[in-house]
């Protein structure tokens, strides 16, 4: 091989490290970020008016099954992860679960329900979702085993 031939992939070696040097400080960064308020904060803090006020009324998730569980409830957050992850907001300990599963997410006062591109799938009433999806008072979601009211 020539000189110039070894340079050159010895600068791209170097480029590389660089760019993951880079990600991996901008991915610790994320993670130090501060946690979201809880969306019963943000409700308090916004109008009165029922017309411009909260759209959801849903605070929390209730959990159905399985029974070891049932009656669990977890608040929500502008935006919260659930999987089998522990960094995720609500932890599903369940084989069927994705690390990250799904995400709820507050866009213009409206939650919505997002599949990861998950393995199994995120179910809403019984529906498997492809797009993040309006949740709605009384929504079943069924992330693998686990079934989660939104209250």
């Amino acid at each position: 091989m020539s000189e110039q031939f070894l340079e050159l992939l010895k600068f791209l070696f170097l480029a590389l490290l660089y760019i993951f040097f880079i990600w991996v400080v901008i991915m610790s960064l994320i993670q130090l970020r501060k946690p979201k308020k809880p969306i019963r904060a943000l409700n308090k803090n916004k109008n009165k008016n029922k017309n411009e006020g909260d759209k959801t009324g849903i605070t929390y998730l209730l959990t159905i099954e399985p029974q070891d569980m049932q009656g669990t409830e977890y608040p929500l957050e502008e935006e919260i992860f659930l999987g089998r992850d522990e960094e995720c907001g609500i932890t599903i300990n369940d084989s069927f679960t994705s690390q990250r599963h799904a995400r709820i997410f507050l866009e213009e006062n409206i939650l919505y329900l997002e599949d990861l591109t998950s393995t199994n799938g995120t179910f809403v009433n019984g529906e498997k979702i492809e797009k993040p999806h309006l949740l709605e008072q009384r929504d079943h979601i069924q992330i693998g085993n686990t079934v989660l009211e939104a209250k």
